[in-house]
């Protein structure tokens, strides 16, 4: 018996994972109350959804994105030193911060196309960013550092470009994990109907908690095994780009009952390796 909860995107609020008076939270209230911002979400959901019939890119997802990200960081901050404290730039708080930062801007740059939008993305947040870590930071030469560390998280958040921070794969690990059914309902129900919105649609929930051979566990919980295209295309590919894929252990629920991947890896390689079916330009 199927009794997986479907996760209900619209009800996540990353304040909840946030410390009254941190720094982080600072940001992120700067970022939900930012006119500019939430105009580029808005835009950038357009942009995807009503002009390119991809799945969400919107506020909802920025918040969904950035909500599992801090979530990673939770737990896997029990076990890597991020490269803000490592390097000496900052505490945890300013490395929360960099996370929260980068994953809620990423997908901004889809207002001006889909194609190179982790550039575009990095010039449009670039301003909007320098802005609020000046006030926040007395030190410019720091704020300065800590810009650089969101932009190479929006920047690096591509299927294909390898993270070269503990910041930057976490902020993809969030990205990567916003899959469930609620991303892709408005194009399928407008008639994209492919392996891609299928696989989606299959897709109840995602859970991360920290885990027993790897320090974390990604749970992706299906009510139909066409999900696992979306685990293996989606997922996996920006896994095996953040720098943290040998610590990071992926499980499939198919109806509460647990499948092994290899067993089906073979049912969807054609799909995954034609070249026309680049995941990176379909979903995400």
């Amino acid at each position: 018996m199927n009794d997986t909860v479907v996760f209900n995107r619209e009800a996540i609020s990353v304040r909840d994972l946030l410390e009254p008076g941190s720094k982080a939270m600072e940001m992120y209230e700067y970022l939900r109350s930012h006119p500019k911002v939430q105009s580029y979400l808005r835009t950038a959901n357009r942009m995807a959804v009503s002009r390119l019939g991809y799945t969400d890119h919107g506020p909802i997802h920025a918040e969904v994105a950035t909500w599992n990200a801090l979530r990673a960081f939770e737990i896997l901050e029990q076990t890597f030193r991020p490269n803000v404290v490592a390097e000496g730039i900052g505490d945890i708080d300013d490395s929360r911060l960099v996370i929260l930062a980068s994953t809620y801007l990423h997908d901004i740059g889809m207002v001006i196309h889909r194609n190179e939008h982790p550039q575009a993305a990095v010039h449009l947040a670039a301003p909007i960013l320098d802005a609020k870590l000046n006030e926040i930071y007395d030190d410019p030469s720091k704020a300065t550092d800590i810009l650089s560390f969101a932009l190479h998280g929006i920047y690096a958040h591509d299927d294909d470009t390898q993270c070269l921070t503990f910041e930057a794969g976490v902020t993809k690990i969030g990205d990567g994990c916003d899959m469930t059914k609620g991303r892709t309902i408005i194009p399928y129900q407008k008639g994209k109907v492919d392996i891609h919105s299928v696989s989606a649609m299959a897709i109840q929930n995602v859970t991360l908690e920290p885990g027993k051979d790897r320090p974390l566990l990604i749970t992706v919980a299906m009510d139909n095994p066409a999900g696992v295209f979306q685990v293996q295309a989606v997922l996996e590919k920006k896994i095996s780009t953040t720098g943290l894929k040998d610590h990071i252990a992926v499980d499939v629920l198919v109806n509460g009952e647990r499948l092994v991947l290899s067993r089906v890896r073979r049912l969807f390689r054609v799909q995954i390796e034609h070249p026309e079916e680049r995941i990176s330009m379909r979903e995400r």
